[in-house]
């Protein structure tokens, strides 16, 4: 398809993900210091009269329960339109791996069909259409590093953290997130990292390029899922362990899985590692922490 609208759609880390009980709402109340990384979902949209999904993954079903389908269709519906797309989406970022890859196409959707059906609304109009939609899709909007908050959906901006490289692997089998929090109530242990320590070491660490820099902030890095997801799925724990004692900086489960991310000291550590993994036939790449969000090449 030629011309039309492209956007890269970047997946996300959790450099800290502390969970608590469900509240009264039925949802559990999440702190979490997000990360957007350079993994991407390229998206290409074009003006169509009818709204069409089109996956490079044949798993992903293309029509209404597809995030970025919704998307578009909630943004039409706010804007009283009758308007269609055709939305090709290439999957960069594997799916049920913890790395926002359908909220970041969501969030990609909303940017390109603003510009697509001319609405020109601005990113905070956009984050209220985002909001309707998941709880990761309003960060996707600007990206870098945020504060999540409630559902991980109330975002307050962080200072900037350097392009530090990053190894990110994912086993065969994905880790579905309802069954993820699922195995979270079960286990019942509500004990939380502190979110507060890992936000002052943020802070300290935007002025440190350095090894040393890295190596402050991988050990406030801590994700509550691990203690009911790990025993579980070998496959995840095998991966984190392979990382960990190949000389990463930190080695954490990305979200609710069931990929894993290391904090590299190096970027030729990083190269070196995600050739391994790959050799071992393991899904492996490097990625650099983002200061953005989504991004478009808007074309006529």
């Amino acid at each position: 398809m030629r011309g039309g609208i492209r956007m890269l759609a970047p997946a996300k880390l959790n450099l800290l993900l502390s969970v608590g009980p469900r509240s009264g709402d039925g949802y559990h109340e999440v702190r979490t210091v997000l990360q957007a990384i350079s993994l991407w979902d390229r998206i290409l949209l074009a003006d169509d009269a009818e709204l069409t999904v089109r996956c490079s993954d044949p798993r992903i079903d293309g029509g209404p329960r597809n995030l970025a389908w919704r998307a578009a269709d909630a943004l039409r519906t706010a804007a009283g339109l009758d308007a269609g797309a055709t939305i090709h989406v290439r999957k960069g970022i594997p799916a049920e791996a913890g790395l926002g890859g359908g909220s970041a196409d969501a969030a990609a959707v909303l940017v390109g069909c603003n510009r697509l059906w001319g609405l020109h609304w601005s990113l905070d109009r956009l984050a209220a259409v985002a909001a309707g939609l998941g709880a990761d899709v309003p960060f996707f909007l600007a990206g870098g590093t945020a504060l999540g908050e409630g559902r991980g959906d109330r975002l307050t901006p962080l200072p900037t953290l350097p392009p530090w490289p990053v190894v990110v692997a994912c086993p065969a089998a994905g880790s579905p997130t309802g069954a993820a929090y699922a195995a979270l109530d079960a286990l019942g242990d509500w004990r939380r990292p502190s979110v507060a320590d890992a936000l002052a070491e943020c802070r300290r660490a935007t002025g440190l390029r350095s090894r040393a820099g890295r190596l402050r902030l991988a050990g406030l890095l801590a994700n509550s899922f691990e203690d009911a997801l790990l025993p579980a799925r070998p496959d995840i724990a095998a991966l984190k362990h392979r990382l960990a004692a190949e000389g990463a900086a930190a080695a954490l489960l990305c979200g609710s899985g069931s990929a894993v991310w290391a904090l590299a000291p190096s970027l030729r550590w990083a190269g070196g590692t995600a050739a391994r993994l790959r050799a071992d036939g393991v899904w492996a790449r490097v990625a650099r922490f983002e200061a953005g969000g989504v991004r478009g090449a808007f074309e006529p």
